[in-house]
């Protein structure tokens, strides 16, 4: 974005860059201000002193405060010539949808699926666990837990299955939400079976809990319960094809109830609809419930 000059290529990494404006949270503080962002917007005024272009990065944009966001809109409208803003946030969900309608998005994706795999069996993960693996490590941390310790994956997977069947709610909740990618996935199964089943418990203190956590939070939380659910579907899907029974709780309808349940509580969620109603509108439509509009 500065130039196609090596020499800003390398300022920038150092992070030296006379032209680049980094806009972090300050020290002790979670949010970046409206004041940081008017002296981003003063600075952008002028010329480069190095470079073609002015570049002002925002790393954590989701970081940024409402007042902030807010205060970037008519900038990114009309930005100075010369001058480029980056905005990086895990999901565009996590921005205000006033920033993201302004904004070029561009996905950068994560490491290439078949080469964690390749990684994972060169560690001596099976041909089966591989794939699986590295479908399950989507935080960062994931892969290099797997990678720098050797785990029993079907002892985990099976401590997991039986770890989550008998935990409570919030219990079951903190396994989804919680750092072990193995427990994470088996939790996120096991919510969605008890959303089939229509547990009271899930949709009473399970919603209550979901709708205290962070807006971030919920979205990562939807987004490996999509992820959880597309991987148990293709895997009822190829044992349907083999011919094998599936077991009701997971049935290719129940599975496809719930991708789709899914992805409109995320595009919900994104639109600012209330928490609640869109937890519960979620696992009543995983659960078949329909409501009339």
């Amino acid at each position: 974005m500065l130039s196609e000059r090596p020499k800003d290529h390398a300022l920038a990494e150092r992070g030296i860059h006379p032209d680049v404006i980094e806009l972090y949270a300050e020290d002790g503080k979670e949010k970046i201000s409206i004041d940081q962002v008017r002296e981003a917007i003063r600075a952008a005024q002028f010329t480069p002193v190095e470079s073609d272009r002015k570049v002002c990065l925002v790393p954590r944009a989701e970081s940024l405060t409402v007042e902030a966001a807010n205060g970037l809109l008519k900038t990114l409208e009309e930005p100075p010539r010369g001058m480029v803003f980056a905005l990086l946030a895990e999901h565009a969900g996590d921005l205000l949808p006033t920033i993201v309608s302004r904004s070029r998005i561009v996905r950068i994706p994560p490491e290439e699926r078949e080469a964690r795999t390749e990684r994972l069996t060169a560690c001596g993960y099976s041909a089966a666990q591989a794939p699986w693996l590295s479908r399950v490590a989507d935080r960062p941390g994931d892969l290099d837990r797997f990678l720098e310790t050797h785990v029993d994956v079907s002892g985990a997977l099976a401590a997991a299955a039986a770890q989550t069947a008998a935990a409570a709610v919030d219990d079951l909740l903190a396994f989804a939400l919680g750092d072990d990618p193995i427990l994470r996935r088996g939790a996120l199964r096991q919510i969605v079976i008890r959303a089939v089943a229509l547990d009271p418990h899930l949709f009473t203190a399970g919603v209550a809990l979901l709708a205290a956590q962070e807006r971030t939070t919920l979205f990562l939380f939807l987004q490996e319960l999509q992820s959880a659910s597309f991987d148990l579907l293709r895997d009822a899907i190829a044992a349907a094809e083999r011919g094998e029974p599936t077991s009701e709780p997971l049935s290719t309808d129940a599975l496809e109830r719930t991708c789709v349940a899914v992805d409109r509580a995320h595009r919900s969620l994104y639109a600012f609809a209330p928490t609640e109603g869109v937890l519960l509108s979620l696992l009543f439509a995983v659960g078949g419930v329909v409501h009339a509009e």
